[in-house]
């Protein structure tokens, strides 16, 4: 798929992959690059804050990983990135997810770019398997392959499994792509993806991080992350390291505040989901010890606030995990999964960039009622339009 590209860093033209269908890989004067690095002190092309075009280069990326390469140039939405260059596609894993490398064209910089949803079943299962399981722990393939992960060091932190499983199953081709672009000098990585494709983002940027934190990825390598219409990826105990580990300007997630996908999925609160030292876990203790009939009372009134939420807890890990489930194992057949975290408590999750519709948009982008318009403040394009006037 693609082509061989040329990039003419510090004004040296070489080759740094080939994506064609013989596979090979032709590295022209790499010689030179390497002694280029060896004898200049290796400069941090990415900055810790919110850039606005740098963003809008990564929406027309996000826009053409959703396309097929053939329909690149009758795309009349949305031009191509200007600074960036397409290198690799993966192939499509788990459910009909892949990604996309490019390469700045001018600066040691690499995208990594996650698609989103698309209109097939699986790709919809991914999102409908929205049970919560343990932010760190081990999914098997069968009985020989195991990929142990670590997103969050809490065990109270869990996660949205469905994009759980479409992020393992990427990062194997994400690595591999990773490691080669460092060895060709590269240590500047942007990982990025538009719905879907953004809480898969929220994983994948944990993932990596925490592998780096562990010293299984070069220390020097520094990921910045932007999630675009990105959903909620986890709890409140997955947001508190994810959003440390990001701090000082690494990760934003950039939402259209008339978008309806980055409320979702839904979220239920019950007294489980507080940390260990709090008001309500004793709550019946306290009540028992009311003398009659105030203590009928106030167990009454516990019971009415109470049982409902963990009721509706408990139906939305029947239906939104083990019912779906079924469906997941027709695609995943050899899949074991660690037990669901019994919690539905969804949070947004790092920094993130509003974008607030004003009149311009309202009067191009109207709201409507319509079933088949549901998605017309969620496109790439409308946030193009909300991008360009920040």
């Amino acid at each position: 798929m693609g082509r061989g590209l040329l990039y003419p860093w510090d004004n040296d033209c070489f080759v740094v992959s080939w994506t064609g269908t013989n596979d090979c890989i032709v590295l022209t004067r790499l010689l030179f690059l390497f002694c280029l690095l060896s004898t200049t002190a290796y400069t941090q092309v990415l900055q810790p804050h919110f850039d606005k075009e740098e963003y809008v280069e990564l929406l027309k990326i996000n826009k053409k990983t959703h396309l097929p390469l053939e329909k690149w140039a009758t795309d009349s939405l949305v031009t191509m990135p200007e600074k960036y260059a397409f290198s690799y596609r993966s192939p499509e894993l788990a459910f009909d997810n892949r990604w996309d490398l490019w390469f700045h064209k001018t600066q040691p910089i690499a995208v990594l770019s996650v698609r989103g949803s698309i209109a097939t079943e699986a790709s919809w299962l991914a999102n409908f398997y929205a049970a919560m399981i343990p932010a760190k722990g081990e999914i098997e393939w069968g009985k020989t392959t195991k990929f142990p992960y670590a997103l969050a060091e809490s065990p109270k932190a869990a996660v949205h499994v469905g994009w759980l499983l479409a992020m393992a199953h990427l990062t194997e081709t994400i690595e591999s792509k990773i490691d080669s672009s460092y060895q060709a000098g590269v240590k500047d990585f942007i990982l990025t993806g538009h719905s879907q494709g953004g809480g898969i983002t929220y994983l994948l940027t944990a993932y990596l991080r925490t592998l780096q934190k562990n010293n299984r990825l070069p220390a020097d390598i520094q990921f910045k992350t932007y999630c675009s219409a990105g959903p909620k990826p986890g709890n409140l105990f997955f947001a508190y390291e994810y959003e440390k580990m990001t701090d000082g300007g690494w990760a934003f997630n950039v939402v259209n505040t008339a978008d309806w996908v980055p409320d979702v999925p839904f979220s239920l609160q019950t007294i489980n989901d507080f940390t260990e030292v709090n008001p309500f876990s004793q709550a019946d203790q306290v009540v028992k010890k009311q003398k009659f009939p105030k203590n009928l009372v106030l167990k009454h009134l516990y019971n009415k606030l109470s049982k409902p939420s963990l009721k509706a807890q408990k139906n939305y890990q029947k239906y939104l995990g083990e019912k779906v489930s079924v469906a997941v194992k027709k695609q995943l057949p050899d899949i074991q999964l660690p037990e669901y975290y019994e919690s539905n408590h969804y949070v947004r999750t790092g920094r993130t960039i509003v974008l607030v519709p004003d009149q311009a948009y309202w009067d191009r982008y109207p709201n409507t009622p319509s079933s088949t318009e549901v998605w017309t403040h969620h496109l790439i394009v409308p946030y193009l339009f909300l991008a360009s006037r920040l």
